[in-house]
């Protein structure tokens, strides 16, 4: 008897283990259950996140130096032919919903050799399949292509995909004239920082700062600071070209 009932009790809870499958609660429910068959997501036809990291490389002092970005720890190779006075890297990509780390590593060739410098993000970047994510960092460099600050970091916002984007086109879509602002701002940028600027004999502010002008005229911008010797920076028009920011970045001598 005592091995019949054994038994029963041992069919009894195998069939509730195969039955039931365990209770869960309403709150539990989503991460417990899964679908007897996975729905697939409507694929994103358009790129859902685009990384945009400006002033990396030029003709000038940072001729020459490139940047490495990962998501969750793997590079990211470029679309596009990398050159050495590449000034705006731009990554358009289709990703899937969720949370991603992202960082990159920039290398600058200063003094005589090449130094690595860290761009990071203070949270990890959110993409969601109804927005897209538009992430920016910007490289402020002293006049011989070193970087202010040893690291970096990335903002980043959702915007709706209606929403345009000033970013480099991908090399496969037919080029489309731009429309170009009639302004361009000055990212003005001292060591030291706190040095009063004036743009066209106006006292604009201190530095760091931003500052628009028209991108059709030539520009006086006089720099000076307590203790060192003011300085005169002559910016001319034709340079400035397309570029929606024109970075100034001026170090002074002490007197």
């Amino acid at each position: 008897m005592k091995r019949y009932l054994s038994g029963a009790l041992l069919l009894l809870a195998a069939w509730l283990l195969v039955g039931c499958k365990g209770q869960v609660t309403v709150d539990e429910a989503y991460n417990a259950i899964r679908p007897v068959k996975q729905l697939e997501l409507p694929e994103q036809v358009e790129e859902n996140v685009i990384i945009i990291i400006d002033n990396v490389a030029d003709e000038g002092s940072s001729y020459k130096n490139r940047l490495d970005l990962y998501i969750n720890d793997h590079k990211i190779n470029p679309d596009w032919l990398v050159s050495n006075v590449q000034n705006e890297y731009t990554y358009r990509l289709r990703m899937r919903p969720g949370y991603y780390d992202l960082k990159a590593y920039y290398y600058a060739y200063v003094g005589w050799g090449e130094d690595k410098y860290e761009i990071k993000s203070e949270e990890l970047m959110r993409v969601q399949h109804d927005k897209k994510t538009v992430v920016r960092a910007e490289i402020v460099k002293r006049p011989n292509g070193e970087p202010v600050n040893r690291t970096m970091y990335f903002t980043a916002r959702l915007e709706d995909f209606s929403a345009p984007t000033t970013a480099r086109q991908r090399r496969d879509e037919p080029q489309k004239l731009p429309q170009i602002s009639e302004v361009v701002t000055l990212q003005i940028n001292t060591v030291p920082e706190h040095a009063q600027i004036i743009v066209d004999d106006k006292v604009v502010g201190q530095s760091p700062l931003r500052y628009d002008v028209s991108r059709n005229e030539d520009h006086i911008i006089q720099i000076s600071a307590a203790g060192y010797r003011t300085k005169t920076k002559f910016v001319d028009h034709a340079k400035i070209g397309n570029r929606d920011v024109y970075h100034v970045v001026q170090e002074l001598e002490k007197e």
